[in-house]
C-alpha cells in the first residue's frame, strides 16, 4: 500500500533565523555514564569507598532507606567492590577498610593487607575495573597510587597487568614502598597485548602489612591527551552530533534524595585525590574524577555553549526528599555565584585564580544557568526567585532557564522567566499527536528549551520506531524556532553493564560503543541546520488517536466525592451515591482508585464534589496503567480557583485549553461534567463551560525547511512514521528550477522495531545518496526520516 502528500515550499518566504543552540547534549551522571564510561578512569572503586553508607542514611539488607523514608538498592554483596584477594593455599593473609591514618579528609578509607605467612606465590589483591579492565597492545597507561607499610614489611610490591586466568602477563613493574606514611608511586605502563578483560594485580612475597588508596590507571591517549581525562571514543560519538551547547551535570543527579547527596561542584574541583566522593540518586557512588573543571573543558574543547545546572535548595521532589530552610539557603546561593566566578572571573577572584591554577587561566564562558531540575510548587517558586535575583544581580548576562513546565502559566504569576525547560517521556502517539504543539504556544510567553525528550514507552531497546516518532516531534520544534531555542536528547549514555533506564542515545563496554536510531536522527537533524526556517506546507493523509479510557481520583479526595455518574448514550456505565475504596467496579492502586473501565471511549461523567484545601483532581479517559506507561486526561482545581485541563502520558504533561478562574471557596459542593466525544472533550461546572478541547490528527508525514545560505540550498526533513510509502509532490515556489537535484540522507529498515546492538551495530543507519528527479514526485519510504539537500 502507498499514500500520497504534497508539500509546498516557498523558498523566498523566509519566515525567521534558525537558533544555533537548537541541538545540544544534555550529559547526566546516570547509568555509569560518567564513572566506567566517558571518564577514562579504568579502576572501578579506587579508593575504596563504593559501600560507605551515604550520611544519615542505613542499609537493611540491600535496601538504603533515606532520611525522608525513600528506599533504593543498595546491592553490594562484595564487601570491597571491585577488589579481590588472592591468597594461595596454606598462605595466611587478609584485607580489609581501615579508617585509621587516611590520606586526606576526602579519602576516608584505605585497603590495609596483612599478610601473616607466606607459602608458595605471592599474596595479592586484584582489580577487574568496570566489567573489565580493557588495554591494547603498544598502548601505555599511566598507573598511580599512594601506599604505606608497616615496618617489618619489606616493602616490594609487583604490579601486573595479566588477563583473567592470571596466565598470559601483559606488563609488569616492581615498587619498593619505602615508608610508614604516605608516599605517592607513579608508573607509566605499556601493554604488551590486546585485551577487553584484563585485571591489576598488586601482589607482595614478603611478610607483613602495606595499605593502599587511591589506586588509578588511565591510558595515556585521552581525548585530546588531557589528564583525568575523557574516553576518546565516545567524545568521538558526542561530536558526531554536532552539538551546539552541554547541559550538566543533570538531572536528578544534581538534586539527590538528602541534602548531602545533592551535586556541590566545590567538592569536584582540584586535585582529584582531595576531590569527595558522594552517594548517587541513581544508586552508586561517584568519584567526582568527571567534575566542574572538566565539564568546563569538555564543552570547549567541543565548542560548546555551556549551561549549568544549579541545585536551588531541593532534592528530587519525585522522591521524598528535604529542603533547605530559606534562613539556609545563602551558602547555596553563594555556591551558584561562585560557580559563575570559577568559570568567567578574572583571575584576580578567588575562585577564577583557582581555576587558574588548575591550569585554565582564560574564562570559559559560561552563558546559562538552570536553576533547579524538574523542581516544581511553591517550595521552587520562592527560591527560584532569590535564585533570579541574586544572579541577575551579580551577573546580568547570564541566562536564566527554569527548570519544568509542569505548571504551565507559573511565569505569569510575577516571576520572571527567561527560558523555560519542558521535559517528555512518553509513548509513540504522543510525539506524532502533538507534533503541531509549539505551534499554539503563546508567542508572548519565555522561550522554550526542550531539555529532556524521548520515546520510553515499550522502546527499551531504543528502536526505529522511537526515532520515528521524536523525529516527528523534532520537526514541530524546528518550525517554532523563534519559539523553541534548545533541545537536547536524554539520556545520553549508558554503560551495556550497568543499565538503570532505557532507552539511551549511545550504548558502549569498555571498547566498544554504538548509536541508537535515535543517535542517527539527532545527528541528522543536529548535521543539517541551515540558516533560516522558510514557509512549508504538508497536504498529507491522517488518522484519529486512540483515545480510551475510565476514570480515576486520588484515594486521599475519595471524602470530596458525594455521587457519581457514568452514562454513554441511553446505557448508565456506572452509578455510585458515594465512592470508597470497596466501590464496584473500582481498582485500588498504591495512590489511586481506578474507576470503570479502560475500554470506554464516548462518554458522560457527573460527580459531586465538595472542595477542600488540597483543591480536587479528576482523571479520566484514564488507561489504567502506571509509571512510565501512565496515559490519562487531568481536570484540576486548585485551592485558588485555577482550573486546569492536561494531558499526562508517561511523564510528559501537556497542556491542552486555556486556564480558567472559578469559584471554589472550601466546604462548597460544586458539580463536575465531563462529555467525552469522538472529537473533543467538554468540561463544565455548575453547568457552566470552562474547557473545551478538540483531539487533533495525526498526520502521515511531517516536514519542515530551511534555507542553508552559504551553499544556496532548501533543506528539508521529512518524517514518515507510517508503514506505507508516500508518493510525495514536492513544489518549489520562488526558485526557477529545471530539474530537483541535490543530496539525499535516508534513516530507515524493514521493520518499525528494528534496533541496534553490539552483536549489530549497523542495522538501522542512515544511507546518503544523490538526489535527481526529473519531474516533482518523491517516494518517501515506509518508516523512514529524510533529509533532502536541494539545490537552488
Amino acid at each position: 500500500m502507498s499514500s500520497t502528500a504534497k508539500i509546498t515550499i516557498h523558498a523566498g518566504h523566509k519566515r525567521f533565523p534558525v537558533s544555533r543552540n537548537l541541538y545540544g547534549l544534555f550529559f547526566e551522571e546516570i547509568n555509569r555514564a560518567g564513572d566506567g564510561g566517558l571518564y577514562a578512569e579504568l579502576i572501578r572503586n579506587r579508593s575504596f569507598e563504593d559501600t560507605l553508607i551515604p550520611e544519615r542514611c542505613h542499609v537493611d539488607g540491600c535496601t538504603l532507606h533515606t532520611p525522608a523514608g525513600w528506599s533504593a538498592p543498595f546491592e553490594h554483596s562484595d564487601l570491597i567492590p571491585g577488589w579481590e584477594l588472592f591468597c594461595p593455599v596454606g598462605s595466611d593473609a587478609k584485607m580489609a577498610l581501615d579508617e585509621s591514618k587516611p590520606l586526606n579528609s576526602a579519602n576516608p578509607v584505605s585497603l590495609r593487607i596483612d599478610i601473616v605467612n607466606v607459602v608458595g606465590g605471592p599474596v595479592a589483591v586484584t582489580n577487574n575495573g568496570f566489567w573489565g579492565i580493557p588495554i591494547q597492545a603498544g598502548c601505555r597507561y599511566e598507573l598511580s597510587f599512594f601506599a604505606r607499610k608497616s615496618l617489618e614489611f619489606d616493602g616490594v610490591l609487583e604490579i601486573t597487568l595479566k588477563d583473567t586466568s592470571q596466565s598470559s602477563v601483559y606488563s609488569m613493574q616492581k615498587v619498593q614502598i619505602d615508608s610508614s606514611e604516605w608516599q605517592k608511586y607513579e608508573l607509566l605502563i605499556e601493554s604488551n597485548s590486546t585485551d577487553s578483560n584484563a585485571i591489576l594485580i598488586i601482589s607482595a612475597k614478603g611478610e607483613g602489612t602495606f595499605w593502599l588508596e587511591f589506586v588509578s590507571l588511565f591510558p595515556k591517549d585521552t581525548f585530546k591527551g588531557r589528564k583525568n581525562g575523557l574516553r576518546t571514543d565516545l567524545v568521538n560519538m558526542l561530536q558526531g552530533l554536532s552539538p551546539s551547547f552541554l547541559r550538566f551535570p543533570g538531572g536528578c543527579f544534581v538534586e539527590g534524595f538528602s541534602i548531602e547527596t545533592a551535586y556541590r561542584w566545590k567538592k569536584t574541583v582540584g586535585d582529584p585525590t582531595e576531590r569527595i566522593s558522594h552517594w548517587t540518586l541513581w544508586n552508586y557512588r561517584t568519584t567526582n574524577g568527571l567534575g566542574f573543571h572538566e565539564y568546563l573543558q569538555m564543552a570547549e574543547d567541543m565548542r560548546m555553549e555551556l549551561m549549568f545546572v544549579v541545585n536551588c535548595g531541593l532534592t528530587c521532589q519525585g522522591r521524598p526528599g528535604e529542603l533547605v530552610s530559606m534562613e539556609e539557603l545563602e551558602e547555596w546561593v553563594q555556591d551558584m555565584l561562585d560557580a559563575v566566578e570559577y568559570a568567567n572571573g578574572p583571575v584576580t577572584s578567588k575562585w577564577g585564580a583557582m581555576r587558574a591554577e588548575n591550569g585554565h587561566p582564560e574564562p570559559f564562558g559560561l552563558k546559562y544557568i538552570e536553576i533547579g531540575n524538574e523542581n516544581f510548587g511553591p517550595e521552587y517558586n520562592v527560591r527560584y526567585k532569590v535564585f533570579y535575583d541574586a544572579l541577575k544581580s551579580a551577573y546580568p548576562d547570564i541566562i536564566t532557564i527554569w527548570n519544568t513546565h509542569w505548571e504551565v502559566g507559573t511565569e505569569t504569576k510575577g516571576l520572571p522567566v527567561e527560558i523555560v525547560d519542558e521535559h517528555f517521556y512518553a509513548d509513540n502517539e504522543f510525539y506524532q499527536l502533538y507534533h503541531d504543539m509549539y505551534d499554539h504556544y503563546d508567542r508572548s510567553g519565555p522561550k522554550i528549551y526542550v531539555g529532556e525528550y524521548a520515546m520510553t514507552v515499550n522502546n527499551q531497546n531504543g528502536t526505529l520506531q522511537g526515532a520515528l516518532s521524536e523525529a516527528a516531534f523534532m520537526v514541530g520544534m524546528e518550525r517554532n524556532q523563534d519559539l523553541v531555542v534548545m533541545s537536547s536528547y536524554a539520556p545520553l549514555f549508558a554503560n551495556i553493564h550497568h543499565t538503570v533506564w532505557e532507552p539511551n542515545l549511545i550504548y558502549f563496554d569498555g571498547t566498544r560503543t554504538y548509536g541508537t536510531p535515535s543517535y542517527y536522527v539527532q545527528k541528522m537533524f543536529g548535521q543539517n541546520r541551515g540558516d533560516v526556517v522558510v514557509d512549508c506546507q504538508v497536504e498529507t493523509e491522517c488518522y484519529s488517536p486512540d483515545i480510551h479510557g475510565g476514570l480515576g481520583v486520588s484515594l486521599s479526595q475519595l471524602g470530596q466525592v458525594e455521587g457519581i455518574s457514568v452514562i454513554s448514550g441511553e446505557n448508565t456505565l456506572l452509578q455510585l451515591e458515594e465512592l470508597t475504596s470497596n466501590s464496584l467496579s473500582c481498582e485500588v492502586t498504591e495512590d489511586a482508585l481506578w474507576i470503570g473501565k479502560a475500554s470506554w471511549q464516548t462518554y458522560e461523567v457527573k460527580l459531586n464534589v465538595t472542595t477542600g484545601e488540597a483543591g480536587f483532581k479528576l482523571r479520566f479517559l484514564d488507561r489504567h496503567n502506571k509509571g512510565n506507561e501512565q496515559n490519562y486526561f487531568l481536570w484540576e482545581l486548585d485551592p485558588d480557583g485555577e482550573s486546569r485541563l492536561v494531558r499526562i502520558v508517561g511523564w510528559s504533561r501537556v497542556k491542552l485549553a486555556p486556564n480558567a478562574k472559578i469559584d471554589l471557596s472550601p466546604g462548597k459542593t460544586r458539580q463536575m461534567h465531563i462529555v467525552v466525544e469522538s472529537k473533543r472533550i467538554r468540561c463544565f461546572i455548575d453547568g457552566q463551560l470552562i474547557h473545551e478541547h478538540a483531539y487533533g490528527a495525526i498526520p502521515f508525514m511531517t516536514a519542515v525547511t530551511t534555507l542553508d545560505e552559504s551553499t544556496n540550498e532548501l533543506i528539508v526533513k521529512l518524517v514518515n512514521p507510517s508503514p506505507f510509502d508516500i508518493y510525495t509532490e514536492l513544489e518549489i515556489k520562488g526558485a526557477t528550477m529545471e530539474r530537483i537535484v541535490g543530496e539525499q540522507c535516508i534513516l530507515t529498515a524493514d521493520e518499525p522495531d528494528a534496533f541496534n546492538s553490539m552483536e549489530q551495530p549497523a542495522r538501522v543507519l542512515p544511507v546518503s545518496l544523490p538526489l535527481e528527479l526529473d519531474g516533482s514526485l518523491y517516494n518517501v519510504p515506509a518508516r523512514a526520516v529524510v533529509i533532502l539537500k536541494i539545490k537552488l
